[in-house]
């Protein structure tokens, strides 16, 4: 495949930057590069429109949504975004994707968090999602901060020898750790923490302070939204940063936005809402998309897909609220998707991690660590910093050691970006296909007398999705119609618009007895539409339908 930019490292926003600038220069009639926001650090918020508009106006198109980086260490969900840019651009020529071009509209918020993202990438420190201190006040906030002490650029972890420790080294490494039995009594003992300093020790006891940068972009959105002491991470109010308000403005100002999704790490795993009650309680025709919608990441993705809050939650009454997911499907009707790329474990041979098991004894967790470890000593041997003595200046003697899991656990090695890259660009390009595709598919002309005329078309959606997206939007009344017009005659009568049609989702079948196929009572695809008009024969007249989802279609024929 044809690529402009190699993806064998991950770009900090100057790159990012420099390579979105070169390609909207090498394609100007094909991509735009416009702001979406502006951070508190004064980087740009780059959106990127991919259309030909030699048929119709971006706008005027269905149109597919993909972000990255509302959390800003989960760096490869950014340079999913721009490698599926580069490709889409570069083989802009072949006879699919050029289709695509003219038929639909390609959004991209490549990096949400452009200010945290430089942060992550050029210091040690890990941040959620931006580097500002959160909450404001940290007058009480007290205990372990973590904290590069040796200067190698990396935070990992700290052992302490004490006689009181709750872990010990394992007989067959020097480097893992294993936990201490009930009844062991003699021995070398461990406790392990974050490498960093203690804020107000006591010279005894070690409590864990808050992270500094604790905000969580994905609890910031106004669906469920609670405060931070329910919900840690959530802001002041609901989209309270200029990166979620730019992120929400966008959805609300293109209107045209058919499918979303967002990239996160790690887990390996395709999500989709609702993540604040099972599915169990939600419209069995939005579940049954989603599932067919999924399983197109079984081709070489092979990620499963989970509706989160049945894989994940832990406890029902305390969910995920105010993600950007959430607010797409539940507030505005729109599919959307969580994608949380690499998964460690299961490269190491630790089997299925989703759904996610709350059950796991102690020693199936060691073993699977055990599994990671042995899996990157050979695959990334960088990632895996040995054990050495230090000289704390609160704690005296000490070890610093483990994992940096900035590019080993959370984000894929550096030299396997790009072949996780090539799978997820797979199912991204399918799932942009599923979005509504409406057209005129045949228009009849009939004489009835002088100069009146009766046209009979059949408009139809041929697209995977209906019109209205998801039962979720009818039931927000955000069913937008599809609006019918005629031009160049005079009308006498006619439609001037339909509530919408089926995409081919809608239309229900299975098997019945005998292996035959059955067809049930469904969602029309198709709509037949007839005017009657006044003109002169040899006029040319130009049906037209819009819908602000499926984008608008016309025909033009003449009278004869």
């Amino acid at each position: 495949m044809k690529m402009e930019f190699v993806y064998d490292h991950y770009y900090d926003y100057s790159e990012l930057t420099d390579a979105l600038q070169k390609l909207a220069g090498m394609y100007p009639d094909l991509m735009k590069l416009e702001t979406a926001g502006t951070t508190k650090e004064n980087k740009t918020i780059w959106s990127v429109t991919l259309s030909d508009d030699s048929l119709r106006p971006s706008g005027k198109k269905p149109a597919f949504y993909m972000d990255g980086n509302t959390h800003a260490g989960e760096v490869s969900g950014s340079m999913a975004c721009l490698h599926m840019i580069d490709y889409i651009l570069s083989n802009h020529e072949e006879a699919e994707i050029a289709e695509m071009l003219k038929n639909q509209t390609f959004y991209f918020i490549p990096r949400i968090s452009p200010d945290g993202v430089d942060e992550y990438l050029h210091t040690a420190n890990t941040v959620r999602s931006i580097n500002r201190v959160y909450p404001a006040d940290q007058s009480e906030n007290h205990g372990l901060k973590a904290k590069d002490l040796d200067d190698n650029g990396k935070i990992v972890m700290m052992r302490i020898k004490t006689p009181a420790g709750a872990w010990k080294k394992r007989d067959d490494s020097d480097f893992l750790m294993t936990k201490r039995q009930p009844d062991e009594k003699t021995g070398e003992f461990y406790n392990v923490y974050t490498e960093g300093l203690i804020d107000e020790y006591n010279g005894v006891n070690i409590t864990m302070a808050r992270p500094l940068y604790a905000m969580d972009f994905n609890r910031n959105f106004p669906v469920s939204w609670m405060p931070d002491a329910k919900q840690p991470g959530a802001g002041e109010y609901p989209l309270s940063m200029p990166e979620t308000q730019a992120m929400a403005k966008f959805i609300i100002s293109h209107r045209n936005i058919c499918a979303v999704l967002t990239m996160h790490t790690s887990g390996g795993a395709l999500l989709h809402p609702p993540g604040m009650y099972s599915e169990k309680q939600c419209d069995p025709e939005d579940m049954r998309m989603y599932k067919e919608i999924g399983a197109l990441a079984d081709h070489k993705l092979n990620y499963p897909t989970c509706n989160l809050f049945d894989a994940y939650c832990i406890d029902p009454k305390h969910f995920d609220a105010g993600a950007f997911d959430d607010w797409c499907f539940i507030a505005k009707g729109i599919p959307s998707f969580t994608m949380e790329i690499w998964n460690v474990k299961e490269k190491a041979g630790c089997g299925p991690q989703w759904p996610v098991r709350r059950d796991k004894k102690p020693a199936e967790i060691e073993e699977e660590n055990r599994k990671v470890y042995e899996w990157l000593k050979v695959n990334s041997p960088e990632s895996i910093l040995p054990w050495k003595e230090f000289e704390h200046p609160q704690l005296g003697t000490i070890e610093i050691g483990g994992i940096d899991g900035k590019f080993a656990t959370q984000n894929p090695p550096c030299h396997l970006l790009n072949e996780e890259l090539e799978k997820i660009l797979d199912f991204s390009m399918r799932y942009a296909k599923v979005l509504p595709d409406v057209g005129f598919d045949s228009v009849k002309v009939t004489k009835q007398s002088q100069d009146v005329w009766q046209i009979d078309a059949v408009l139809m959606n041929t697209g995977f999705l209906p019109t209205w997206l998801s039962n979720e939007t009818r039931k927000l009344k955000e069913n937008r119609v599809i609006h019918l017009s005629l031009s160049g005659a005079e009308v006498l009568s006619g439609p001037k618009e339909i509530a919408g049609l089926g995409g081919f989702h809608n239309i229900r079948s299975g098997y019945s007895y005998g292996n035959n196929i059955s067809t049930f009572n469904h969602e029309q695809a198709a709509a037949k539409l007839t005017w009657i008009v006044k003109a002169e024969a040899g006029s040319t007249i130009t049906l037209t339908a819009c819908n602000e989802r499926a984008g608008q279609t016309e025909v033009t024929v003449e009278l004869k």
